[in-house]
């Protein structure tokens, strides 16, 4: 079984339609669930995973206690039917 994909460039903002949608880190593993997202918003309420990390959360701005606050756009890779991915966090990148 396939599942198709259906990229979407994050230059848009978050919608209702992206409401439930599980939220993953840049290597898959889920950190959290969107929630609360309306139309035209830039940014979405989430909730995290138990599995999300401190680097995670710094990322994100969240405090290191906090297990819920804004995903912002510019934190997202893509944004698929199914899931939203993260970006790699900056200093992987370098």
């Amino acid at each position: 079984m396939s599942i198709e994909r259906q990229h979407v460039d994050m230059a848009r903002n978050f919608r209702g339609e992206d409401d439930g949608k599980r939220v993953v880190d840049h290597e898959g593993n889920e950190v959290g669930t969107v929630e609360l997202t309306g139309d035209s918003d830039e940014y979405a309420d989430m909730k995290s995973a138990p599995g999300i990390t401190k680097g995670i959360k710094e990322m994100l701005g969240w405090g290191s206690d906090d297990d819920s606050g804004r995903l912002h756009g510019e934190h997202v890779e893509e944004v698929t039917d199914e899931e939203v991915r993260l970006r790699e966090p900056q200093e992987r990148r370098e």
